[in-house]
């Protein structure tokens, strides 16, 4: 690969990385409305059920897209916990205590 065209695709992936982040930052985001709900229906910050629906879904998806369900498991698991410790970060809790 030249040179030009190797730039060229890192610069596209410089791009996507970007994006990932902001839909992270979207989705983590998200965690104040989803721990107010949650607070009106009496459910607890750590839903088992919602989370295993998450992987499922992830999961499913990456198998559509022909990608490594086990990675894309890991990054779900990820993004999964940065949302558990925003809304405990909502709540006055902190993931440390």
């Amino acid at each position: 690969m030249p040179t030009g065209m190797l730039e060229t695709t890192r610069e596209k992936m410089r791009l996507i990385d970007r994006e990932i982040i902001d839909l992270i930052e979207v989705r983590t985001n998200l965690a104040g409305e989803i721990l107010s709900s949650k607070k009106e229906m009496g459910k607890p910050i750590v839903d088992e059920e919602q989370i295993q629906n998450v992987l499922d879904r992830a999961s499913s998806l990456a198998v559509e897209k022909g990608l490594d369900v086990d990675s894309v498991h890991q990054i779900f698991d990820i993004l999964i916990q940065m949302s558990i410790d925003k809304q405990n970060e909502y709540s006055g809790k902190s993931k440390y205590i």
